[in-house]
């Protein structure tokens, strides 16, 4: 009778811990949700957004709403970028040409760069 009341105790603590465990990883997922977004997207502020959630969020989350708003807005000037992707085409094709890449490793490379 002891046994059987002892594992019905047992039962009760392993499901009370599962739903504990449970509950802390959402409330992680949640907390942790602008550094997440911010390094999927590979943002160019990542680092601050991420200090920003962790250590401003501990302030009555006010860093984690700013931390959430900033992850999704990603800075204007972005014209260096296809500036620099054209360089580096043409850099591939001047190698290609010189034999020391192949049409196939242009193309792919290309593609690449291109996010096509």
């Amino acid at each position: 009778m002891f046994y059987y009341e002892y594992y019905e105790l047992l039962e009760l603590f392993d499901l009370i811990g599962l739903w504990f465990f449970v509950v802390l990883v959402f409330i992680l997922l949640v907390a942790l949700l602008p550094t997440i977004i911010a390094v999927r997207k590979n943002h160019p502020y990542k680092i601050p957004i991420i200090l920003i959630n962790i250590f401003g969020g501990l302030l009555w989350g006010v860093g984690w709403v700013i931390a959430l708003v900033w992850c999704f807005i990603l800075p204007r000037d972005r014209s260096n970028g296809s500036i620099n992707v054209a360089n580096e085409i043409q850099i591939m094709h001047e190698l290609m040409e010189k034999g020391v890449l192949t049409q196939d490793e242009f193309e792919l490379k290309k593609r690449a760069l291109l996010k096509v």
